[in-house]
């Protein structure tokens, strides 16, 4: 059997994957009697036996790994606040703005044994420098601090994050003592080494760069510039930030083909190259593609130390492994998944192109590299991020060759650094030139017309059905079955029109805190924002308005209704129309006749983005996709109350209709129940909840079946009411509240709707 580690990998992954839908034991008797099978199936063939053996045994290590981490994940659920004890040794340290936070990995927990990771936070004094040395074994308790939950479509999980890393827990508040130091300190010689690079890093480069240098050759990403950062993620070259095979095959090789040429001796070369690109491993934090990258460069060294033929599937495979028996739940990190992909890319699909094109010149090979790359990370791409960058092929072509001389000018900078900065500027100017050639390049292509595909969050079936496609596409090229291939790769292609086939109106009302922000799509990807905005979350547009509108392929919202000029109705927006990540076509405002000060800045706003500003008040109508908005309220006319003066939509899309009231007041309430027409199956409650709205007159005139509270968890007015719940509880069907649910969805075909809540 060729590549048998390659199937017995793969039957291991199919161990854990059963092993969560179905229970272990069921599984583990399952195959069990396949194990017992193989051993008496045909005795005449003991070598092909041996290797189904090996294979069923993969598959149960595989369901026995899983069983063992979730056996652990009890401890993920401790209660927040709950005092925990703990033992264990100090992996790993970051330095934060108040705290210090280390990686502990435990041998015992609330005086129970085990084995995993766990984060602690630590106020820093004056000897914790000298007390708390790496590879030190301690023994301290502290309370389990509560990580951010996503509530939101495409909000970021710190839960998820951190069980995906192998941290079950975060403790904080913690008290602590030594048990014993390490002999030898090496893990915190790395560690100080470590910081001294970035000094230098930050004494030779400008911040921006400083960063950027710091998180590509030591692996720190804590003090990277955000936006350096997101316009390198819009581009497709965020790779380049990581540590990953070509930080460590332009490192490590390089020091072990130099060490085999000096010495003549690939044993002894291999030997100093391992223990070396081990320890600048451990010193760059070990991620996900470090360690990938550190185990096939490791597998490399031990196939010429033995005579052997490297085989990058099979090396690819045994990363794989050894990583998903430390922590199956890798599997589930966007990094992880971008790592293997890229270089199962590379060594699956890039042969095809020199087998079919071998003259092909030496200069077309990046290119050709990054469309393999590609077509693998596609899918992965936009289930996390949304969306792909068109021209991202192009620019790795022209910046990885760059990538070489940058490192190389970082190494310079931090060797010569040492001795001499004044010497070292030198190279730190080449760093800086590279830099900044590099933005202009990304700036550049991002003026070009089409350059980002959004198409939001696609399903785990569509990404299935996308790699089944690939796979045989691979296969009948690499069977010189062209023609049936092309008829695959037609189908392929044509694949992508799924993501773009009329849906069902969908409408959203993300968890904002105390503040409202309702996206809605129509069938034909009419994007639209019915507010957003937040006086208890910092950073809304960012963190809830534009990951969410991604999540919804809404890279271009097509219209934002604007309620009033409340601040938690339109702080996010403001975000959005000072930033470049969405694109904002037409803005919508009550046509009141005295606006403040906060509406003009948002006409101001507007304006300088060449937005469409449009002034609506009641009577005027928004028609688009088969959905009709009708505005219920303002008048044009002064109010002297901003709620009072909110936008009332009755949307309507047909036999479905929900109301959209903003912060209207009771009094105005009864003014806008004579226009509504129909029936609502849906009510935005008005103001949050609040007592000064949603009066019983209003309630029992509308009646809506289903009654939905944009509100913020322990917010300080009350929201809520009490009154307010019983008056809903009488009148409506079900209640739903985004501090307790997250985000609500609504989908409808015009005749049926369903309700979803992100939180289950």
């Amino acid at each position: 059997m060729k590549r048998p580690i390659l199937y017995w990998v793969i039957l291991f992954i199919l161990g854990e994957v059963f092993s969560r839908i179905i229970s272990s034991g069921v599984v583990s008797i399952i195959g069990g009697v396949l194990l017992l099978v193989c051993m008496i199936w045909n005795r005449r063939l003991r070598k092909v036996n041996a290797m189904y053996w090996i294979g069923i045994a993969f598959f149960l290590l595989g369901v026995f790994c899983m069983h063992a981490w979730e056996e652990m994940h009890t401890f993920s659920q401790i209660p927040v606040g709950e005092p925990v004890t703990f033992q264990g040794v100090l992996l790993k340290k970051e330095e934060k703005s108040r705290y210090v936070v280390y990686d502990i990995r435990i041998t015992e927990l609330n005086q129970c044994r085990s084995s995993f990771l766990i984060q602690v936070e630590i106020e820093p004094s004056a000897d914790i420098g000298e007390q708390l040395i790496l590879g030190s074994k301690v023994q301290g308790q502290g309370r389990v601090k509560e990580l951010l939950k996503a509530t939101n479509p495409g909000a970021f999980d710190a839960k998820s994050y951190q069980m995906g890393n192998g941290v079950l827990l975060t403790l904080e508040d913690v008290s602590y003592e030594i048990i014993n130091s390490p002999v030898l300190k090496w893990r915190e010689y790395l560690y100080q080494f470590r910081s001294n690079i970035a000094d230098i890093f930050a004494e030779l480069l400008n911040e921006s760069d400083a960063s950027l240098a710091t998180a590509m050759v030591l692996g720190d990403k804590s003090g990277l510039d955000s936006e350096i950062k997101e316009l390198y993620q819009r581009n497709g070259i965020a790779h380049l930030i990581a540590i990953s095979g070509l930080h460590i095959a332009m490192i490590g090789g390089s020091l072990y083909r130099l060490l085999r040429r000096l010495t003549g001796s690939y044993p002894l070369a291999a030997c100093v190259g391992i223990v070396f690109i081990l320890g600048y491993g451990v010193m760059t934090g070990l991620s996900g593609a470090t360690v990938r990258a550190v185990i096939m460069l490791i597998t490399s060294m031990g196939a010429d130390v033995f005579g052997r033929r490297y085989d990058g599937l099979s090396a690819i495979a045994l990363a794989l492994w050894v990583m998903l028996i430390s922590n199956p739940y890798q599997i589930t990190q966007v990094g992880f998944l971008l790592s293997f992909g890229a270089v199962i890319g590379i060594a699956l699909i890039q042969p095809i192109w020199k087998i079919y094109f071998p003259k092909l010149p030496k200069w077309s090979d990046g290119f050709f590299v990054s469309i393999s790359v590609q077509l693998v990370l596609t899918p992965i791409m936009l289930h996390f991020f949304y969306e792909i960058p068109i021209y991202s092929i192009v620019i790795n072509v022209i910046v990885v060759p760059i990538m070489n001389w940058l490192l190389v000018a970082l190494l310079l900078c931090s060797g010569i650094g040492v001795f001499s900065t004044e010497i070292a500027q030198l190279p730190a100017r080449v760093a800086d030139f590279i830099f900044s050639l590099y933005e202009s390049i990304c700036k550049t292509s991002e003026l070009l017309p089409g350059h980002t595909l959004c198409t939001g969050n696609v399903e785990v079936g569509w990404i299935v059905f996308y790699y089944m496609l690939l796979a045989l596409a691979i296969w009948l090229f690499y069977h010189r079955k062209e023609r049936t291939a092309f008829v695959v790769c037609t189908a392929f292609l044509v694949w992508f029109a799924v993501l773009f086939l009329p849906s069902k109106l969908t409408i959203c009302m993300f968890d904002v805190g105390q503040g409202d922000g309702i996206y809605i799509r129509t069938p034909n990807r009419v994007h639209i924002l019915v507010d957003g905005g937040s006086s208890t979350k910092n950073k809304v547009g960012q963190y809830v308005l534009k990951n969410g509108l991604k999540y919804y392929g809404a890279a271009t919202v097509d219209y934002v209704f604007i309620s009033h000029s409340d601040s938690d109705h339109y702080s996010g927006v403001k975000e959005l129309l000072e930033e470049e990540c969405i694109r904002i076509r037409h803005v919508v405002l009550p046509a009141i006749t005295n606006p403040d000060t906060s509406y003009m800045e948002l006409v101001r706003l507007a304006k300088k983005k060449r937005c469409t500003i449009f002034y609506m008040k009641r009577g005027d109508v928004l028609q688009t996709d088969g959905v009709i908005f009708r505005c219920l309220g303002p008048l044009q006319q002064d109010y002297e109350d901003k709620n009072a003066g909110s936008i009332v939509l009755q949307m309507n899309y047909g036999n479905f209709d929900m109301l959209f009231t903003g912060d209207l007041t009771a009094e105005e309430e009864k003014k806008t129940l004579e226009h509504i027409e129909g029936k609502i199956e849906v009510l935005k409650v008005a103001h949050h909840g609040s007592a000064t709205s949603s009066s019983s007159t209003f309630l029992e005139g509308v009646r809506p079946i289903i009654a939905c509270v944009s509100v913020g968890a322990d917010n300080s007015y009350g929201h809520p009411a009490k009154e307010v719940m019983k008056r809903l509880e009488q009148t409506t069907e079900k209640i739903y509240l985004t501090k307790n649910c997250g985000a609500i969805t609504i989908e409808t075909d015009g005749k049926e709707y369903m309700i979803h809540t992100f939180l289950k």
